[in-house]
């Protein structure tokens, strides 16, 4: 397994670049192409909601799409649709405002990614008409996958350039930061005021191709597509991606801050756990108070709690499911709290999906199946000012 550099060399060697390698967007306020911050925005809500969905990118061949996947549209714009009734997809009586965004958590676009001569053809097809409804044409914030770095990833961040698009990728890694005020009652004698307050959440979307490599078409063909990750193809780059991730978790200040990324850290199905991430990326995240990790890579959807850490995967946006072959090898003491998996596809579900709704005082979690039906949802809290400042006082370089 590949040791990275340590924390302090990872980190001269950041900021002596004089500019970020490729893949590595500047986190400066001020850097626009990558790096995204909305403020009050839903402000009268009192909340956001957006949608999460991986492994989503149709086939290289005519129609450039599944079955899955148009199904799964339909149940995202239905769940990104605003509802104030009783029987809205949520069954809420209050009003829970349209979705703001939706992440894509990478392989945009299979089997191995676009280029040059197929992009505008993929891109039209296999995105831009799948996911045509009202309701999502809001922000699509893009990490990459395993099968998108088979291609020419830099014709996916070059789409981001055209003018008007949906489609946020400026950079491999890239932060998003959106930021709400909630107005909450306060009853005084003989009139009622209102405190306002501002609430933030913070999207780290990174390349964890970068942290743990990937097999070409031929590799998979000889070995299967599920055998072990090979590790990062350079260690610098893998040393100079964690560092940049490093830095951003320092300075955020978020009352919720998520890291999203294709692997998943654990994974109790087929392809399991990824080892480069559990020993290099995990620490930071539980280092810096991070309230949860966001991923795709396995076809299938759960909710893992280990260590006070939340990991979200959601990997069925085409087709569902993997099953849940490598649950041995979670670790002891943690909690898989919901799984959507083969064993349990007893309706002929054919894809899914995530939404969360943020609030001030809670985040709720909620996992979908491809028509925009509830399967499980739960309850996220925001950070303590001990978390924003960091898990641990003292470092070890």
């Amino acid at each position: 397994m590949a040791k990275y550099l340590p924390s302090v060399t990872r980190i001269v060697l950041y900021l002596l670049a004089a500019s970020p390698p490729f893949g590595l967007a500047e986190e400066s306020q001020t850097s626009a192409p990558n790096h995204h911050h909305d403020k009050n925005i839903n402000s009268t809500s009192n909340k956001i909601r957006f949608l999460a969905i991986g492994d989503w990118g149709g086939t290289p061949h005519y129609p450039y799409s599944t079955h899955g996947q148009l199904r799964t549209a339909h149940g995202m714009a239905r769940v990104a649709a605003a509802s104030s009734s009783p029987a809205s997809v949520n069954h809420d009586v209050d009003l829970d405002p349209s979705a703001s965004f939706v992440l894509a958590l990478g392989d945009n676009f299979y089997k191995s990614g676009v280029d040059e001569r197929d992009v505008d053809i993929r891109f039209n097809e296999t995105f831009e008409k799948v996911y045509g409804q009202e309701e999502l044409q809001i922000p699509w914030y893009v990490c990459g996958g395993n099968h998108d770095h088979r291609g020419d990833i830099t014709q996916q961040i070059l789409l981001s350039k055209s003018k008007g698009t949906r489609w946020h990728f400026p950079d491999l890694n890239h932060r998003v930061v959106k930021e709400f005020t909630v107005r909450s009652p306060i009853k005084t004698a003989g009139a009622e005021t209102f405190h306002t307050s501002t609430v933030k959440i913070e999207i780290l979307m990174i390349d964890t191709i970068h942290l743990a490599g990937f097999h070409d078409a031929e590799t998979e063909l000889l070995y299967g597509e599920f055998h072990p990750l090979p590790g990062p193809s350079s260690s610098l780059q893998a040393s100079t991606t964690l560092s940049w991730i490093e830095s951003a978790l320092q300075k955020s200040d978020a009352d919720y801050l998520l890291v999203a990324g294709h692997y998943p850290v654990y994974s109790p199905c087929r392809h399991g756990n990824t080892q480069d991430l559990i020993e290099n990326l995990d620490p930071l995240l539980k280092q810096h108070g991070v309230t949860a990790y966001l991923s795709g890579h396995d076809h299938c959807q759960f909710h893992y709690q280990y260590d006070s850490l939340d990991y979200i995967l959601t990997g069925a946006g085409m087709n569902c499911c993997y099953n849940a072959t490598m649950k041995e090898f979670l670790p002891e003491g943690g909690e898989l709290k919901y799984i959507w998996e083969d064993y349990t596809n007893s309706h002929g579900d054919t894809g899914g999906f995530a939404s969360f709704e943020v609030g001030k005082e809670e985040m709720k979690v909620i996992i979908h199946d491809q028509d925009g039906d509830k399967l499980y949802e739960t309850v996220l809290l925001p950070r303590t000012e001990h978390q924003k400042r960091g898990v641990y006082k003292e470092f070890s370089f």
